[in-house]
């Protein structure tokens, strides 16, 4: 006598799931359902509904594939930037004039800080958690205090503008303090650190929170460009998002940030780091938009995505190759290894934001819109 076996697999998690349940779920929980079980993510959500329940006939439920470890990687290098003949010492008054403008209650007292463990150092500033009004913050303190004296003036009207914004996924300004042995910036503390090591420390989150690590970034960077006058960042990279305790992404580090005049729509000075730099700065007279930013979250989209299995863009060109293969042969990092995983309306989304024509690139507001659709 002759017996058919009928293949089956086992799924705990979906034993007691049915349609009602699936349906009550927002997209990005779904295509996490479908990604863990190696099912198609494409489609509406009835479609991914339809797909799990098939999937769940023929099955006893197992626990959902675990999640691999992360290797780690060194930063790359930043480039020393203005030759000292072009530099001036800011003094503490002169700190203290860029700051205290607006009035009264910026200025910190440096007996009220109790300054803890260092996080790290960038740049010209040693960054270290500490407390202020019994409350968690980080505080900067400035190594090298100088500036470009021909780009003061536009630095204070800058910091000006910066103090004034308010968004839930950008970092909080809190106040400096102007002590002539401590020049401080204090701002909120983002205790899980950086998105650059929080990639490298932590396994990779399911899907849905990937979705809200990009969707957070986009809002946080539409909201600085529909400002009036809008603010370009110029210098986004996974190095320059926090990632807060409760798992919120917020932008930091606006000290190459411009303001765009109403009456400029472009922007014509180099800055940022090379590797998530849009191809348009990369000429002796660089035009530019918004539109730099929208490349730049393009990039820290697919380190989102990859998690670490990639390492950082470009991470193995020099610096001239980078701009060779990039801006001439339009080089881009590889999505191959992500189509099996993620939906291919949410890998098109980042192949638009990386495009060589900036006038091809969506809006951080379009962007927005179509990360939200994973919410519903």
């Amino acid at each position: 006598m002759l017996f058919q076996t009928i293949h089956r697999h086992v799924d705990s998690s979906l034993e007691l799931v049915g349609r009602d349940d699936l349906n009550k779920m927002a997209l990005a929980d779904l295509i996490e359902y479908c990604q863990q079980r190696g099912l198609e993510t494409e489609g509406s959500k009835t479609d991914l509904v339809n797909t799990l329940l098939q999937w769940k006939q023929n099955c006893c439920p197992v626990p959902a594939p675990s999640t691999p470890q992360l290797f780690t990687a060194e930063l790359p290098p930043i480039s020393p930037i203005s030759a000292e003949e072009y530099r001036m010492e800011l003094t503490s008054r002169e700190f203290s004039e860029l700051f205290l403008e607006d009035g009264p209650g910026v200025d910190i007292p440096y007996q009220d800080l109790i300054v803890q463990q260092k996080l790290g150092s960038g740049g010209f500033k040693d960054c270290y958690m500490g407390y202020y009004k019994g409350e968690l913050v980080a505080i900067g303190e400035l190594r090298l205090t100088q500036f470009n004296k021909m780009d003061l003036k536009e630095v204070k009207n800058e910091i000006r503008v910066l103090k004034q914004v308010r968004h839930e996924n950008v970092i909080q300004f809190i106040g400096v303090c102007t002590n002539p042995q401590h020049l401080c910036i204090i701002t909120e503390l983002c205790q899980k650190g950086d998105l650059f090591d929080v990639i490298r420390k932590f396994k990779r989150p399911s899907f849905s929170q990937l979705i809200k690590y990009m969707h957070d970034i986009a809002l946080g960077v539409a909201y600085l460009h529909t400002r009036r006058p809008s603010i370009i960042h110029r210098d986004l990279k996974s190095m320059n998002i926090l990632i807060s305790e409760n798992d919120r992404a917020k932008v930091n580090d606006f000290g190459l940030a411009r303001i765009r005049p109403n009456s400029n729509p472009l922007m014509h000075t180099q800055c940022g780091t090379p590797n998530w730099q849009a191809p348009e700065f990369w000429s002796s007279n660089p035009c530019y938009s918004e539109k730099v930013d929208v490349y730049a979250c393009g990039l820290i989209f697919w380190e989102i995505l990859t998690w670490g299995t990639h390492g950082y863009p470009f991470q193995d060109l020099s610096e001239h190759a980078l701009f060779v293969q990039v801006r001439d042969h339009g080089l881009r990092p590889p999505l191959t290894s992500l189509l099996p995983i993620y939906p291919n309306t949410l890998l098109d989304l980042i192949t638009a934001m990386w495009k060589a024509n900036p006038a091809q690139r969506p809006t951080m507001s379009q962007v927005v819109d179509q990360l939200a659709i994973y919410f519903t």
